[in-house]
């Protein structure tokens, strides 16, 4: 066993504690034994950072239906329609289940408050605040703490290494916590571990994010796909120094009435698109970068002072954040980039969290479902990990009803670690400058064979770095600018199929 000093068997093993691994470990709870591995502490996840709101019908002015038309017009023709279906329909009563937790949206005398943000043809996203994803992860894990019926354990801080799959099934992992190695042997495996968009310089996740869940899938063998579409959100905060993580200006500003104007003080968004500020987030991106090399500026500026709402009430954690850098949002116009924020593409899953691999599920960031295409619509992130969690847990919990089984595996290896070589700078630069907002072969090419030079690191390193080699090794194959992936060389779409997807 080398350093191994444990080995835990369970009913099911859950990586991740976003939104969607504690979906899947409230139901997976009811019929079996859990463990829960989380890479860093429990209130630290993309899901904590979420500013934006959860996009659900509520109105009776709304329909499912609707925002089933604004998903698919958002994800350019790549969206899988069933994945879409279950997403709007279910999502009604996984948030009445939020409700129930306890988890506070903002409401005023009327009820609810339903704000609206980019794509949206209705006013459907709920907030608490600008720090909603906090609120829903809060009231989450105090409803699992209290209903797990001793059926959860949780390891906090804890790193996987490795993924154990034997008879091409997956049977659990490797896991390092404290510098100690140990093991679960599980029935079913679900990742919940995020997504990858720290391949680039300027993003908006935790450091953590690291593709972890995908590189682990691919090296036993599950299919990966649509890797090279990664959404750039149009507004992070701009400072002069580069930051390990951008602070995002929510959308839900421009949703409110905020407007983008160059550095000039130009309003520019109305030239590039119908629904101006509220475009899909891909054009919203595109724009900002071209208005900043007609001005020669390295921002834009968002201006606030067109929003109609109390701004210190509305947008407590980014008025405190400018009032940091002496800036007053009521009066001042606040620069703002584009920044990497939310991967689309990941482990290729049906519409029940199954992978190409027995035993091993996978849901929310690092699973591609088929839900948002090739750009994702706002707010359907979080409303992806309440449902797809909830799925994928289900399904376990129907294999478990049928007596599956893992398979005990007796010759577990340590892994050897590598840590002294630092390649994550390298990387976010050569991914930033060749393969970023806008691309194009000669530029993908140079990233990809500088890629290929990099040497191994740790094992977050390494998996950072096959993010990073199949998101160019996608972008190159698809010759042709959809959602978020653009080619100058390729300007204009393709059509490949209502469902096309590209599999790696």
């Amino acid at each position: 066993m080398g350093n191994i000093t444990e080995i835990y068997q369970t009913d099911t093993l859950i990586i991740g504690a976003g939104i969607a691994g504690l979906s899947a470990a409230i139901e997976a709870v009811k019929g079996g034994k859990v463990i829960l591995v989380h890479k860093g502490q429990p209130n630290i996840s993309s899901t904590q950072l979420a500013q934006g709101g959860i996009a659900v019908v509520m109105d009776k002015a709304d329909k499912p239906e609707f925002h089933y038309r604004d998903t698919l017009y958002a994800g350019a023709g790549l969206c899988d329609r069933r994945s879409v279906k279950v997403l709007v329909a279910e999502g009604i009563p996984r948030v009445k289940e939020l409700l129930e937790m306890g988890v506070f949206f903002d409401r005023d005398d009327s009820g609810l408050i339903l704000g609206q943000e980019a794509a949206h043809s209705h006013r459907r996203i709920l907030h608490a605040g600008d720090a909603t994803g906090a609120e829903v992860e809060r009231g989450m894990a105090q409803y699992l703490q209290k209903n797990s019926q001793n059926n959860l354990t949780i390891h906090s801080d804890t790193q996987c290494l490795q993924l154990l799959a034997e008879q091409k099934r997956c049977i659990g992992g490797i896991f390092l916590s404290g510098g100690r190695q140990f093991v679960v042997l599980a029935k079913n495996t679900i990742l919940a571990a995020g997504g990858y968009v720290q391949i680039f310089k300027y993003n908006t996740n935790f450091s953590g994010m690291t593709g972890d869940g995908i590189a682990l899938a691919y090296q036993i063998g599950a299919k990966i796909r649509d890797m090279e579409f990664v959404q750039f959100h149009p507004t992070s905060l701009y400072v002069n120094e580069p930051q390990e993580s951008q602070f995002l200006i929510s959308e839900a500003v421009r949703g409110e009435g905020a407007v983008l104007r160059n550095v000039l003080r130009r309003r520019f968004m109305p030239d590039y698109h119908p629904y101006a500020e509220l475009a899909p987030r891909d054009i919203v991106s595109r724009a900002i970068v071209a208005e900043m090399q007609k001005t020669n500026s390295d921002h834009v500026l968002l201006d606030f002072t067109t929003a109609a709402v109390d701004l210190h009430a509305r947008f407590p954690s980014i008025y405190r954040k400018c009032q940091d850098l002496r800036i007053n949002i009521a009066k001042d116009l606040v620069p703002v980039v584009p920044a990497a924020h939310y991967s689309m593409g990941g482990i290729a899953t049906d519409i029940f969290g199954r992978t190409s691999i027995p035993g091993l599920l996978a849901c929310g960031e690092c699973a591609s479902t088929g839900v948002h295409g090739a750009n994702r619509l706002a707010s359907n992130s979080l409303l992806e990990g309440l449902v797809f969690g909830r799925r994928a847990a289900r399904t376990t919990l129907q294999y478990l009803r049928r007596g599956a089984m893992h398979c005990a595996s007796t010759d577990i290896p340590s892994i050897q670690i590598n840590p002294s070589i630092n390649n994550r700078a390298a990387i976010q630069e050569i991914m930033w400058q060749n393969a970023g907002i806008i691309r194009n072969r000669a530029g993908l090419t140079v990233a990809r064979q500088k890629l290929q030079e990099m040497p191994s690191g740790s094992p977050e390193e390494n998996n950072l770095l096959l993010c990073a080699k199949l998101c160019v090794s996608g972008a190159l194959r698809r010759r042709e600018s959809r959602g978020s992936h653009y080619r100058t060389d390729y300007p204009r779409r393709k059509w490949f199929g209502r469902n096309a997807v590209n599999y790696i």
